[in-house]
């Protein structure tokens, strides 16, 4: 199944928190060397493992600024998961319980319930504990290891309410961009989709179901609303993982085709139209047929512009078409 435009987070409001908690965590750990430097295990060669990595880091977060617009949900995972493991290094070259570096564990749980579904933020949680507890293991004391209980118990129940939140809040972001009859992202996503900076070219398609008038004139509106579910599903199943099927209004669909080319679009709508004409009958047991018109641009492309030329080439390939396939 294809992965639909709307997950309940934004990707760019979360990348742009990404990169800010990102390159806090790289200062404060920079300036914390010096009150706390990490030559505790190993003497004056954590100079070099130290900065080694927020060096590392630093260089992940350049490489994350230059592809940040290609970048999925599941890259800022990743980024989510560094800032706790750089921390738990950092505090085990400066010794322990006493170096200052834990209290970053803070900062990453506060960016992992403003970026994580619950049930994942709860992995990450307990994997935050888990290194927060772990000079236990190198540097054994009873008041360290109560203080960062005392600490860890705290921030967990700070930032799981704010967790709780956060998922409350998506779910009514993700009730205004989805569609309520066919449950495809909505047109209002499709609009938030393009105000997001982003690279490469991509094809929009508008796609028309045919005839599609007759079937609420002759069997009411409630059989259109069932046909058009059963279209929206049958896209979202079809199109390509990355493609990407809105409702666009009526009886119209769009279909966002990232990175493809007018030729290779045309090969894939054409199999979406097959799809939907195998799959999908009428009341009267005919199969319910659709027609796409597309647009290709790049990286700077609008939305409406797109829209007016995927409509004008709908209309056109509508006026070539058999009589009986017309609206």
């Amino acid at each position: 199944m294809a992965k639909q435009a709307y997950t309940g987070v934004n990707i760019g409001r979360v990348r742009d928190l990404a990169v800010k908690g990102w390159a806090i965590g790289i200062v404060i750990a920079c300036l914390l060397m010096i009150p706390a430097p990490p030559t505790a295990q190993i003497g004056g060669w954590g100079w070099l493992a130290g900065g080694g990595v927020q060096a590392l880091s630093l260089s992940g977060l350049l490489l994350f600024l230059r592809y940040r617009t290609t970048l999925s949900f599941g890259h800022l995972l990743v980024v989510t998961w560094a800032l706790p493991i750089d921390v738990g290094i950092m505090q085990w070259l400066a010794g322990g319980w006493d170096a200052p570096y834990h209290e970053l564990h803070l900062l990453a749980l506060i960016l992992g319930s403003a970026a994580l579904p619950p049930r994942r933020f709860a992995w990450f949680a307990a994997a935050v504990t888990v290194i927060a507890l772990t000079p236990a293991v190198y540097a054994p004391d009873a008041d360290g290891l109560l203080g960062m209980i005392v600490e860890l118990t705290v921030w967990l129940f700070v930032t799981t309410a704010l967790v709780l939140l956060m998922a409350r809040v998506r779910g009514q972001a993700r009730l205004a961009r989805m569609d309520q009859l066919t449950h495809l992202a909505n047109r209002r996503a499709l609009d938030e989709l393009f105000a997001v900076p982003r690279t490469g070219t991509l094809v929009l398609a508008i796609g028309d179901l045919d005839r599609f008038k007759n079937i609420n004139d002759r069997h009411g509106h409630l059989a259109g609303d069932a046909c058009l579910s059963a279209v929206a599903r049958v896209l979202s199943e079809s199109a390509r993982a990355g493609d990407q099927v809105f409702r666009w209004g009526g009886d119209e669909f769009a279909v966002l085709l990232p990175g493809a080319t007018e030729h290779e679009a045309r090969g894939v709508l054409d199999r979406l139209a097959g799809a939907v004409a195998a799959a999908v009958r009428d009341p009267d047991g005919k199969p319910v047929t659709i027609t796409f018109g597309s647009a290709a641009g790049g990286p700077e492309a609008e939305l409406r512009a797109l829209t007016s030329q995927a409509d004008a080439a709908l209309l056109a390939r509508k006026s070539v078409r058999p009589a009986e396939a017309r609206p």
